[in-house]
């Protein structure tokens, strides 16, 4: 009777434990589709050099990417970009505009900028809706051309040296063996190379050995005694050092695999003591390995009381990339994780080659086996100090974007010409303790979709005076210098709104209220701009530490001009013909006051009637409520816009929107009459007049219209070409210079792209290439080409 009811309750019990499995594994499914349920994106960024002169332009390429689909993500429009300096203060933002994928952009230095660091962050409004930051940073060195530099040397700082220890999966476990991660770096995150160091017990007898790769990490294997402490010493010339490991525990579990099997197979082993084999006996555990929300999930425990649980996969069920290999227990708890990653896909390699060309140019060619690619290309001289971090679209999209803590300078880690890549990489995942995405976070905090996927700005508003409820009336959004006519319906609240709407940064707008039959009403309006500055919602995290890189003192470099004395050249004697006419001003009596500057524009004349007035003898702006202001440089401002703004007309129409004046162009303008010291009759308050005539056949009934004027601030940045520098001399140039920067190359018919540059005094080039294909595979190549004519 014993015996059945034994029997019984044996087969109950398993039978819960079958029913438990199974409901365990479909929480854990659930979970992981929940949380990974929204698409999320990551953006890569390429800069045509990652240090800068205080007066070049910074430049630079974005790829922002889906994370599931490891495609282009072709729903992004608006991506911010917001730069810091060294203390954390921001020093300018852009809204950039992406298409397919992509964005360029330009940021031009101020001459005054201080020397340092500059860190520039990239990021959409749509990151906000989850905990990991799934946003790109990098920092960018600026020098300014005033002061003294010192070349860098690749020296690390052996004086802030840091050794840390990373046991397999979290635990360092009593009586197995045992593999221990360690990283040796300086207070820069600069990898110190042991060649040989010393593991040794508490007696200083030596153990075992081991070495560390160039980026600091390396491994080796023990089977501590839990009687017994172990330490780490370093004696080499110009480190001496000594660590000691971590306490070793009684029990717990470790991940290791094996990811060097025949047939795409991966073996993963689960690992105990035998404390362990008798703490876990009858507990059922799973062991799942998944990236974002594409996961595969096996069943595991100790009943056969053996140390080691061995489980194969099918790596073609597994992403390529960042893996998460994690032992849940039954509560569904996690106990340990490791990382894993797998180098699925062939790279695409460009094939690469230089031709002269009769016009002392060179030709870059370049060949890839697909269809359609995006290309950013820079060329930098092969003496270049300005590439001193090397990372990689790989890097960011593959690695970085699953690590807590973002690796520097990655591009080693899928350089073809590095033949230990795939065990570097191996180094460097058993040296990360966790993954970006916690466990606690996947199993309790479903993200909620609370920040849209913002696509242009919005401009919205309010019709103030009461109108006819019978009539329907409409807002005009003009920009005549743009050739954009937009309407909006006006709704029954008298709101109004033009949603998705592409604005470039500083473009002036016209806003009209129009009833049925198209007719300009006067009215006031309320006018605001939304989805322009959207800010990140995760903190930024600046270093503190004044750690420095060494720098090289026998190589200072100076930008000066002083040697420029001695470059002088005479030239001949050069006869100038003077051709010049006396302008004849057609509006002079007008005017009507012999005190007033008259300018007559030329063909060559530029730039907004707002900045010329700055630049002759008023200050000039835009308010914080988008609105021009021209105010008296003689007269203290007192905080009322009106009390020192001089009488301004237009084709001698009086207009007192001084946006007109920010969307009118030079070009278009004949004569402009400048009264600054107010004797004129039409002068207001003392403050001036200026008369502005425009060139006959240009249209200005517009003045004369009953519309509300806007300027956009904060728009989608401008674009812009990408200017080099001269540099006086051939050093500073081969040191800091750029041959050419290339954001947006595509394959012709033939799979074939070309880029030029200009030939100089080296025999080889340094060439930076990153992009995608059509099918979202990735491009990487830095690489170094010959200039000798063949």
């Amino acid at each position: 009777m014993k015996q059945l009811i034994s029997v019984f309750v044996f087969l109950i019990a398993t039978g819960f434990g079958y029913s438990q499995n199974a409901d365990n594994q479909q929480k854990i499914k659930t979970n992981l589709e929940d949380y990974f349920h929204f698409e999320r994106e990551n953006i890569h960024v390429q800069f045509n050099k990652t240090i800068y002169i205080s007066n070049e332009n910074i430049a630079f390429k974005g790829y922002v990417f889906n994370k599931q689909s490891s495609f282009p993500n072709l729903n992004t429009t608006n991506v911010q970009l917001v730069i810091y300096d060294t203390q954390g203060q921001v020093i300018l933002k852009q809204l950039l505009h992406t298409s397919l994928g992509t964005f360029e952009g330009i940021v031009t230095l101020d001459e005054k900028i201080a020397s340092g660091k500059y860190r520039f962050h990239f990021y959409t409004n749509w990151m906000n809706n989850f905990m990991e930051d799934e946003s790109f940073a990098q920092n960018i060195e600026i020098i300014n051309l005033k002061e003294s530099y010192n070349l860098k040397t690749n020296q690390p700082d052996y004086k802030a040296v840091s050794i840390l220890f990373n046991p397999e999966s979290g635990s360092f476990i009593k009586g197995i063996s045992n593999t221990m991660g360690i990283q040796i770096k300086d207070c820069n995150d600069l990898g110190i190379q042991i060649i040989e160091g010393l593991v040794v017990d508490s007696k200083g007898k030596s153990i075992t050995t081991f070495f560390t790769n160039k980026m600091g990490y390396g491994k080796f294997e023990l089977t501590p005694d839990s009687n017994e402490t172990y330490s780490v010493k370093i004696a080499t010339d110009q480190l001496k050092m000594e660590k000691q490991l971590p306490k070793v525990t009684n029990s717990g579990l470790t991940i290791t695999y094996n990811n060097n099997l025949p047939n795409n197979m991966l073996e993963v082993s689960v690992k105990t003591n035998s404390d362990g084999v008798n703490l876990y006996q009858n507990k059922n555990y799973t062991l799942l390995i998944h990236q974002n929300g594409k996961y595969i999930q096996k069943e595991f425990n100790f009943n056969d009381k053996n140390l080691i649980q061995i489980l194969i996969f099918d790596k073609n069920e597994l992403s390529n990339g960042v893996n998460s290999i994690r032992i849940i227990d039954e509560n569904l708890n996690e106990i340990a994780e490791r990382l894993l990653y797998l180098n699925k896909q062939p790279k695409e390699i460009p094939i690469l080659e230089t031709q002269f060309t009769a016009n002392d140019s060179i030709h870059l060619f370049g060949k890839l086996n697909t269809k359609v690619a995006n290309l950013s290309i820079s060329i930098l001289p092969i003496e270049t100090a300005c590439l001193d971090q090397k990372n990689s679209i790989l890097g960011t999209l593959n690695l970085n974007a699953y690590l807590e803590k973002p690796v520097l300078n990655n591009y080693i880690y899928f350089d073809r010409q590095n033949v230990t890549r795939a065990f570097d990489m191996e180094l460097l995942m058993l040296n990360q303790t966790k993954s970006k995405y916690f466990w606690n976070n996947i199993m309790s905090h479903k993200p909620m979709e609370s920040y849209t996927f913002t696509k242009g700005i919005t401009i919205n508003g309010t019709i103030v005076k009461p109108l006819n409820p019978k009539t329907k009336y409409k807002v005009a959004l003009i920009s005549l210098k743009n050739k954009i006519f937009e309407e909006a319906i006006l709704d029954k609240n008298n709101m109004f709104s033009f949603d998705n709407f592409f604005a470039r940064d500083s473009t002036a707008y016209q806003l009209e209220l129009m009833n049925e039959k198209n007719l300009a009403i006067e009215t006031k309006m309320i006018v605001n701009i939304l989805n322009n500055d959207q800010p990140f919602l995760k903190k930024q995290i600046f270093d503190g530490a004044n750690c420095q890189p060494i720098k090289d003192l026998n190589r200072t470099f100076a930008f000066s001009n002083a040697d420029l004395e001695k470059k002088r050249i005479a030239l001949n004697e050069i006869v100038v013909q003077n051709n010049y006419k006396k302008p004849i001003y057609i509006h002079q009596t007008e005017m009507n006051n012999q005190a007033a500057k008259a300018y007559k524009m030329g063909e060559t004349d530029f730039g907004s009637v707002l900045d010329f007035i700055g630049r002759n003898g008023y200050v000039t702006g835009v308010d914080q409520e988008n609105s021009a202001y021209v105010r008296s440089s003689r007269h203290e401002y007192s905080g009322n816009e009106s009390v020192a703004t001089p009488a301004i007309f237009v084709d001698n129409f009086q207009i007192f929107d001084l946006n007109v004046l920010y969307d009118l162009d030079l070009m278009n303008v004949d004569e402009i009459y400048i009264d600054k010291i107010g004797t004129s009759t039409t002068a207001t308050g003392g403050y001036g007049t200026i008369r502005i005539y425009l060139k006959k056949g240009v249209n200005n009934s517009y003045l004369k219209k009953k519309h509300t004027t806007l300027i956009v601030k904060s728009g989608f940045a401008k674009s812009k070409t990408f200017k080099n520098i001269e540099f006086p001399f051939s050093r500073e140039f081969y040191l800091f210079g750029t041959l050419q920067w290339s954001p947006s190359v595509f394959l012709d018919a033939n799979q074939f792209f070309e880029v030029s540059f200009p030939k100089i005094n080296q025999k080889e080039v340094l060439v930076v290439i990153e992009g995608f294909t059509i099918e979202g595979q990735l491009i990487s190549e830095i690489k170094k080409l010959s200039t000798i004519a063949k």
